[in-house]
């Protein structure tokens, strides 16, 4: 299967705030990956002292402020791609608090998509439909879905981690 454009699968950790991004390229053609990049994000956990990624006020203290980390982002893959997740809602949501304390392609606080292709590919529910017309009858969560499709259990999450793994989803799913 090929695609029009390259897919940047993102992930983030961290709820209220994002306090981790990672993000892979995926190839049109292949969906082999062609880069990545992962970095924490400064945040105020405020009186969290570990998240459930296993990520501490300590190793966030120095990382760079969500704006830094959003142009990092904007300049490293550019527009010119599909935007991919695992869950777009929140992955979406953190993704914009980063453009936005970037300055970067918003309008009234809401993403203009002239830059963006506003086609975001949800992975999950493309995932479950698939695994449920192939006899799964497990739980919708993360964990047991990326065991379905063959990833190993996850301790900790980490960002990178679990693009690649929603990559892996993506590429049994449409190959």
């Amino acid at each position: 299967m090929k695609f029009q454009k390259d897919i940047l699968i993102i992930d983030f950790e961290g709820r209220k705030n994002p306090v981790q991004v990672g993000a892979i390229l995926l190839d049109k053609d292949t969906l082999e990956e062609k880069d990545s990049f992962i970095s924490y994000i400064f945040a105020d956990l405020g009186g969290d002292k570990v998240l459930k990624s296993g990520i501490t006020q300590e190793m966030i203290n120095d990382a760079p402020k969500q704006g830094e980390v959003g142009r990092m982002i904007y300049e490293k893959f550019g527009t010119n791609i599909f935007i991919a997740s695992w869950v777009q809602s929140l992955d979406m949501a953190h993704f914009a608090k980063l453009l936005s304390a970037a300055g970067i392609d918003f309008i009234d606080g809401v993403i203009n998509f002239t830059q963006y292709d506003f086609h975001i590919l949800d992975i999950w529910p493309a995932a479950y439909i698939y695994a449920i017309k192939n006899g799964y009858t497990g739980s919708v969560k993360s964990e047991e879905m990326f065991q379905y499709f063959g990833a190993l259990p996850r301790g900790l999450h980490n960002a990178l981690e679990d693009c690649r793994i929603t990559a892996d989803v993506l590429r049994k799913i449409v190959l």
